[in-house]
């Protein structure tokens, strides 16, 4: 029967394989990562315990009162990372406390057609809390997805960064 004290041994090693700090003990190898011990009885693991300590799918921070949001990912294809990035963009929204929110798309040069669903869902999520919305440097990869889907019509897409943030700012065509 595994004692508390090495199931505190296990939630510690489990972080430090994912930073490449060292090995997992024998209860936490191999196919019973998922929250298994080794003799079946009960997961090694709460699955908020395993969300919490994977990396982070995105970044912020805030800049001249806009919320600036970044990938950590070149590549956005695996579902579990869609699902992971989508709900930390939601997330986010409420972090947007001046309304603004920047998406730059720097070093991301695919993503899979159900990261595009999440973004549609994150506009929609925007516009329902009043919040101002815009994408920048979009790879030309990316970009093309867009136009196909003519999702280059529903989304504010900038060239670069700082064009993007002084784009906040612009009232309309009088202003």
């Amino acid at each position: 029967m595994p004692t508390p004290a090495s199931g505190v041994a296990r939630l510690i090693a489990f972080p430090r394989r994912l930073l490449g700090l060292g090995e997992l003990p024998a209860a936490v190898s191999g196919d019973n990562l998922l929250g298994e011990t080794a003799n079946r009885r009960a997961p090694a693991f709460h699955p908020s315990i395993l969300r919490k300590h994977c990396m982070s799918a995105i970044t912020t921070q805030v800049v001249n009162d806009i919320l600036l949001v970044g990938f950590t990912d070149s590549k956005i294809l695996d579902s579990q990372r869609i699902e992971q990035v989508g709900r930390e963009l939601q997330e986010s929204v409420p972090q947007a406390v001046h309304k603004k929110m920047l998406l730059n798309f720097r070093g991301v040069s695919f993503m899979s057609s159900a990261m595009i669903t999440k973004l549609v869902m994150l506009n929609k999520s925007c516009k329902a809390q009043g919040v101002s919305l815009k994408f920048c440097e979009v790879s030309p990869n990316v970009m093309e997805v867009f136009k196909i889907t003519k999702l280059n019509k529903l989304f504010d897409i900038q060239e670069g960064e700082e064009k993007a943030m002084a784009s906040f700012d612009k009232k309309g065509w009088f202003g």
